[in-house]
């Protein structure tokens, strides 16, 4: 089921999501929004400060922005409480930030130093180790639940259709548009354009530096029988804890920072570090009432700004990464980007593109053209420009046809990955020493910033050398096909528009990380439906390769032996059986350790091998991979030219006849 008919669609259900689909909405766009969990959104999470300047963000674009979207807040939740009858507990009450050391880091904080007998009057019952505090009275919060409820029943009161429970789980892009975003249980949306506003999901669907950053929060309340009066009338923002009173009597405390992906649930430790912080700043509250504990995930970025304006595909607008300022930036991301969305650019959202993470590469936007063979190989190329593949000693066999895949012609039988060597210098001049066009990228390594990957994207000249985005580390099939979908978008963002090949690898085993058939063989038929050029990583099993082929895939790779091994070919006798009965080309991948090896390889049939670790980790990587990209061409050489019978006897080399005789 494909659905139409739609203006715009936004891709998350968040407080971000919501403003932008209502903005967009009130100025007479038909928008749609998916939203996979509205009670995960990180906006329930949030404890709703409005501190700009409390929260200590340096001056430049960031600041502003924020600053901007303050000033926005009066007007903003006004309309939105007369469009719903709701209050959303905006309270501009001011934000104290108690400090232990008198006038610390006053210098970069534009705000009155209170002393500690003043803060008395502000907020009494703080302990003795507060020295002051800074004060900002324009600051202020709003309670973040009842504003992504309001913001929720606003948008459906105008006529946002809203689709819960449905997740996006894929991006099908096609030159340079979003063509549908696919869902888990909706269908496929088709839309004119696309807002993607999935936060701390965002690079499930995009390789953007999008992050989850979980957060445990706590709430307490006045004890019963006592006062209940609320004892704070401003936010606390101290040095190791934020305590927000709510109007209602809740005193909401916040939050841990932990780099611990989706793991749910609130901890121990989480929770006894609020509590021993909050109590430490204001010893009063270690009386009151435990409310409730939750936690969240915050979507964070390198640079902790958020990610907005135009994206990659000529359809497709970015509202994610906002971290710890989503709740204050709703007002100006909704605006900012709604404009964006019909056309009205604004210089406001140029510091906050995603291409600040992809720097452009000189040659990157002329598509790679890998049929003919460049000019000869150099060496001493360390900066990440151009990478050569054949030289004239590296040349195709006269006469063989070229090494085709799915359609693509490549003149060098030889692929090579980027993974194990000790710098991009040696990886770069290896590549090009042993002539290969193809290179293939763990993509889940790339996304995690694994060392030896960051910066990978810039470190090679992507016009010149083909990606082939491989599935490393996924141990389900549910897991590669995801991650197969993230790496035809890093393709993409690379200037190949084009490529949706994968290397497919289903790997539960971590001890002699054998691949999984069962699992290949689901995500391989997925994939492939999904119209992706799939080159699966398989045992030498015979059965299994012909179902994979029958199946639709691009190749078939057996191993010659474990992965990194360097046994050799160990499979030999079924590699043959699989070369013999396959009508797709077979590529020999893993346990390749000499050249012999790869010859070997080759003169058995292969269409092509897949070497890394005998290059990356040999005493000298550039030697040998000009040694592999020789062994490879004199294998298929040795392969094309035929061997002679093997023989039971000896057989005289010189002739018999025309001999001389007495």
């Amino acid at each position: 089921m494909v659905n139409q008919g739609i203006d715009v669609l936004v891709v998350g259900g968040g407080v971000i999501g919501l403003a932008i689909a209502l903005e967009l909405r009130q100025q007479g766009a038909t928008v749609t929004v998916l939203s996979r969990n509205f009670a995960q959104a990180a906006s329930h999470a949030a404890a709703g400060m409005l501190a700009p300047q409390a929260e200590g963000i340096a001056p430049g674009p960031m600041r502003e922005l924020c600053l901007a979207s303050l000033s926005l807040y009066p007007t903003w939740v006004n309309k939105l409480e007369a469009l719903t009858g709701q209050s959303v507990g905006y309270w501009p009450c001011g934000i104290l930030a108690p400090r232990r050391t008198a006038s610390a880091g006053l210098a970069d904080r534009p705000a009155e130093w209170l002393s500690a007998a003043t803060l008395n009057y502000y907020q009494p019952g703080l302990s003795d180790t507060v020295q002051g505090a800074f004060w900002y009275p324009d600051e202020g919060q709003v309670d973040n639940r009842l504003l992504v409820q309001a913001l929720r029943q606003a948008a459906i009161d105008l006529g946002v259709t809203l689709h819960e429970g449905s997740g996006a789980i894929a991006l099908q892009q096609h030159q340079g548009q979003v063509e549908r975003v696919c869902t888990t249980n909706a269908g496929d949306f088709n839309a004119d354009h696309i807002v993607l506003a999935t936060g701390a999901w965002t690079h499930e669907l995009l390789p953007l530096p999008v992050f989850p950053k979980k957060g445990e929060m706590a709430s307490l309340r006045v004890p019963p029988g006592a006062d209940t009066t609320q004892p704070l009338q401003r936010v606390l923002f101290g040095e190791d804890i934020y305590i927000v009173p709510r109007r209602d009597g809740r005193i909401v405390l916040g939050a841990t920072s932990q780099d611990a992906g989706f793991a749910p649930h609130n901890t121990a430790g989480g929770v006894n570090q609020l509590l021993g912080n909050a109590i430490a700043l204001l010893p009063q509250l270690a009386s009151f009432t435990l409310d409730e504990t939750w936690w969240g995930y915050r979507p964070a970025t390198p640079d902790e700004w958020p990610i907005l304006g135009p994206g990659p595909a000529a359809n497709l607008t970015l509202a994610t990464g906002h971290y710890r300022n989503g709740i204050l930036l709703a007002p100006i991301t909704a605006q900012l980007v709604a404009q964006s969305v019909l056309g009205q650019g604004n210089a406001q959202l140029e510091p906050f593109s995603w291409r600040r993470f992809h720097p452009p590469t000189p040659s990157l936007s002329a598509p790679p053209t890998l049929s003919s063979p460049p000019s000869a190989m150099t060496f001493t190329d360390v900066a990440p420009a151009t990478v050569p593949t054949l030289g004239t000693d590296l040349a195709p066999v006269p006469g063989d046809s070229p090494l085709t895949i799915a359609g693509r012609t490549f003149s060098s039988r030889l692929m090579t990955g980027t993974g194990k060597y000790d710098n991009f210098a040696t990886m770069r001049q290896s590549i090009a020493a042993s002539g290969c066009n193809i290179v293939t990228v763990a993509v889940r390594r790339v996304q995690t910033n694994a060392p030896g990957h960051e910066g990978l994207a810039e470190a090679l000249d992507w016009s010149k050398i083909w990606m082939l985005p491989n599935t490393a580390g996924c141990k389900t099939a549910e897991d590669a096909v995801r991650v197969a979908r993230l790496g035809r978008e890093m393709a993409k963002l690379l200037g190949q528009e084009d490529n949706n090949f994968v290397k497919l690898e289903v790997i539960p085993d971590a001890k002699y990380l054998l691949p999984d058939p069962i699992g290949t063989l689901e995500a391989a038929e997925q994939l492939v439906k999904e119209g992706f050029a799939v080159l699966p990583y398989i045992n030498a099993d015979p059965l299994l390769a012909k179902r994979l082929e029958e199946a639709g895939c691009a190749t078939v790779m057996p191993l010659g032996s474990p992965i990194g091994s360097g046994q050799g070919i160990r499979n030999a006798a079924n590699i043959q059986i699989i070369i013999e009965n396959a009508s797709v080309p077979v590529v020999v991948d893993a346990g390749i350790g000499t050249p012999s090896e790869a010859a070997e390889a080759m003169e058995m049939g292969a269409d092509a091998l897949l070497i890394n670790t005998a290059i990356a980790k040999a005493a000298d990587p550039v030697a040998m991979g000009r040694a592999m990209g020789l062994a490879t061409l004199a294998g298929r050489l040795a392969y094309r030219a035929g061997r002679i019978p093997v023989q039971g006897k000896a057989i005289a080399s010189s002739p018999l006849t025309g001999r001389i005789t007495e």
